[in-house]
């Protein structure tokens, strides 16, 4: 045992050198303690290793970057920091990353934004505007928590707690959603949509009023800066004016002022968005430059299409309840697996964060809004045409059988012959095992066929009833909303099926259409000193978006009535989704295209610039 060094031999742990190289395994194997509350103010380390936004003597920004030596002044301490010239001016800590917890209060927005969307489908225009509107809420909601995150949030037992409490609030608008909702059909509809209304105005309220404490505890910690006074203390205003809004809101609910109050909502959230988006870019340490905002906003992206996958995914569980895929199905499917992909491509591709300036950087964030709101109702339409393409597969077939009945049978012989034509017909989804619903009951109306005693008008009310029957099972396999308002006649069942569907169609091509547009805005805010290139880029986009957006002019009435056979012929075409599929692929090709004429051309300059200075 003599080889084991003597207990009284060992240095005390708080002399133990850890050698330079071994510092990330020593840190990773001795964590820090969490600490009870962590200043948003930045360390002499964390200026060493992270770069940070001064003010040089025009006030404009500047990077530090330690590994280039660069600095506001042309002085330096012994350490080999900046000299700071205004000491009333704070500098916060910046994050590399986002941290867990930022992306733990992620996953409440997905939960609630898949709740809510699987449970409010989009079949009328009011149907739309009470999904867009929840989006809104919860979207700007998200919003303000990060940008609190960003610039302020450290991990430590107080974040935690605070974060605990926004995690309340989150799982609050999932228990309201359920009744967000302005389409009452009755009495306890209205009932409650207000109770869930006046819920959502008090939970409102106290996710402003806890984002306001969070900010007034960094305002005390910076209470020794002269220049953070105005700016903080703004920030809190806005959110305080925020809560009381809400809380006043909360009683002015009743079955004919909440349209009203709700449009009241959205002018809030998107009125402190702003403001707060105003007051952080005229003050540069409260600007997002440096930030991990880019990275929380494409998170966030990547969250909007993954509820456009798992939407898919239903929709495809749906239109294999037959077991029966046609090419027409599988090319729908193929081509909503391509238009998830390309709207990825054409998102990420272009995100250059080191290429923005402080304003258009705000700008850029705040108009994520109108895009990601343009994104979640494509991949929602996505689902619905294809469910949709399914639909008209299925009853297509029905439609051509009850067409074309022969018109010399007997009743009973007209009976059997419907009867084998619906058992053709729908022999798939009665011997699938996975269809929950039951074939439905004929014999009512084949005893009125029978019983109608020659009388035509009789047979054709058998008839129909019939086709009314068996289309309504169908969509109720495929689990599309079948009207209630339906008066019965074949025409209108229909029709209110056709129109639900047209709806989808025309909030599907115009917001494919926007995606394109929203992303040239955010490519020319996101590219300072843009070549002639990403010019061009720009303009495909925004020209193919147009494009894509009139294709959805065939729909409206007005425009649908001059040349309703083509608007037919394409609504019950398998090329719908294809055509999307092409734009989107199109613009991508260019694009890249542009990319690789960019490079030569960048290139050919450098080979010019450095042939001249060898001359």
């Amino acid at each position: 045992m003599d080889y084991l060094p003597k207990i009284g031999s060992l240095p005390p742990m708080h002399d133990v050198i850890v050698p330079e190289q071994d510092h990330h395994t020593f840190a990773i194997s001795h964590p820090d303690h969490l600490k009870l509350y962590a200043s948003p103010l930045a360390t002499q380390e964390d200026m060493h290793h992270v770069g940070h936004i001064h003010n040089n003597n025009h006030g404009e920004p500047h990077e530090f970057d330690a590994h280039h030596n660069h600095s506001v002044s042309s002085s330096s301490t012994e350490h080999g920091l900046p000299e700071i010239k205004d000491p009333d001016v704070p500098i916060l800590k910046r994050a590399h990353e986002a941290s867990t917890i930022q992306l733990f209060f992620d996953l409440f927005f997905v939960a609630n934004l898949t709740t809510f969307t699987s449970l409010h489908e989009i079949n009328t225009w009011t149907d739309l505007s009470s999904y867009v509107g929840y989006f809104a809420v919860i979207w700007f909601t998200w919003l303000q928590n990060t940008l609190f995150d960003v610039r302020f949030s450290n991990d430590s037992a107080y974040e935690r707690m605070c974060k605990l409490l926004q995690f309340g609030v989150m799982t609050g608008f999932a228990i309201t959603g359920p009744g967000y909702n302005t389409n009452w059909e009755n009495a306890q509809d209205v009932a409650n949509s207000i109770l869930a209304f006046r819920a959502l105005s008090l939970i409102l309220m106290s996710s402003r009023l806890i984002l306001t404490f969070q900010y007034g505890v960094a305002f005390f910690l910076l209470r020794s800066y002269k220049k953070a006074f105005i700016p903080m203390a703004a920030h809190m205003a806005v959110l305080f004016i925020s809560a009381m809004l809400f809380l006043g809101m909360s009683f002015a609910f009743t079955r004919t002022s909440s349209e009203k109050v709700l449009i009241g909502w959205y002018l809030i959230v998107a009125a402190e968005a702003l403001a707060i988006s105003m007051i952080s870019g005229q003050v540069n340490f409260l600007s997002f430059r440096a930030t991990v905002i880019v990275e929380r906003l494409g998170l966030l992206t990547l969250i909007v299409l993954g509820e456009g996958i798992i939407g898919m995914c239903e929709a495809i569980n749906k239109i294999g309840s037959d077991n029966v895929y046609s090419a027409d199905i599988i090319g729908t499917i193929i081509c909503s697996v391509g238009i998830l992909y390309f709207m990825w491509m054409l998102y990420f591709d272009q995100i250059a964060p080191d290429r923005m300036g402080t304003i258009r950087e705000h700008i850029w964030v705040i108009l994520h809004f109108p895009f990601h709101v343009c994104v979640i109702l494509v991949v929602e339409g996505l689902s619905r045409l294809s469910v949709w393409r399914k639909l008209t597969d299925v009853t297509s077939g029905l439609q051509t059988a009850f067409t074309n009945l022969p018109q010399n049978l007997n009743p009973e012989d007209l009976v059997s012959y419907i009867d084998a034509t619906l058992n053709r017909q729908l022999n798939n989804f009665t011997s699938f095992q996975g269809s929950d619903i039951g074939a439905p009951d004929f014999t009512p109306f084949y005893d009125q066929i029978q019983q109608a005693d020659g009388n035509k008008t009789a047979i054709a009310q058998g008839i129909n009833n019939t086709f009314i029957t068996a289309v309504g099972w169908v969509c109720q396999n495929l689990k599309v909303e079948v009207p209630e308002d339906s008066s019965g006649n074949e025409t209108d069942f229909v029709n209110s099926v056709y129109s639900s569907f047209t709806t989808v169609f025309i909030y599907f091509f115009t917001f494919a259409g926007f995606v394109l547009i929203l992303l040239a805005v955010l490519f020319l805010l996101g590219k300072r000193r843009k070549l002639r290139g990403e010019l061009l880029a720009v303009c495909v986009r925004a020209i193919f978006g147009i494009a894509i957006s009139l294709l959805a002019l065939m729909a409206v009435p007005s425009v649908a009535t001059k040349s309703n056979s083509a608007y037919n012929a394409y609504m019950f075409s398998a090329w719908m989704l294809p055509t999307i599929l092409i734009c989107y692929l199109t613009v991508i090709v260019i694009d890249n295209l542009l990319i690789r004429y960019i490079h030569q051309v960048v290139k050919w300059r450098l080979h010019l610039h450095h042939k001249g200075h060898d001359v």
